[in-house]
């Protein structure tokens, strides 16, 4: 093969396996300091689970690090926001929340109704002043609320 052909292939496969769409969930702080988190997408699947894990030294997130918080559904929750330590409607917290040190990795995962779960990576003390956790970004929460896309429909 060309080395034409060779990086015109690199580049397809690029172009089709390594984009994969931002998540849609952002990361931030209630008033009181418990991490909160917000579905931005306007056709929610509807969450199954939640989870949020506390990254050990490696920063790699694996089985062997511990869910600090957990909740269930018995059936596709149509929440758009969910505080960490607050039961939900129709939810069954299965790992009660244990806060972490603020400068701790962690990452929450929510599993979606027929997707993949989606996972955000943050640290409470990152989150301070207002900031948000969106498409991987630290931002204001005056940028967020300009990223946030409206759902009415004009």
């Amino acid at each position: 093969m060309s080395r034409l052909k060779l990086v015109a292939a690199l580049a397809v496969v690029t172009a089709l396996g390594g984009c994969s769409p931002l998540p849609s969930w952002a990361a931030k702080l209630t008033p009181t300091g418990l991490p909160q988190f917000v579905d931005t997408d306007c056709e929610t699947l509807g969450a199954e689970w939640m989870q949020v894990q506390a990254t050990d030294d490696n920063g790699v997130v694996d089985d062997k690090d511990p869910v600090i918080w957990k909740i269930e559904f018995a059936s596709p929750s149509q929440l758009k926001e969910i505080t960490v330590g607050q039961k939900p409607a129709g939810a069954e917290e299965k790992v009660a929340w244990q806060p972490p040190k603020g400068d701790q990795d962690l990452v929450m995962a929510v599993q979606r109704k027929n997707g993949a779960p989606l996972r955000i990576e943050f640290t409470l003390d990152a989150l301070k002043d207002g900031k948000v956790r969106y498409h991987n970004e630290y931002i204001t929460a005056d940028e967020f609320a300009k990223e946030r896309v409206s759902c009415e429909k004009t």
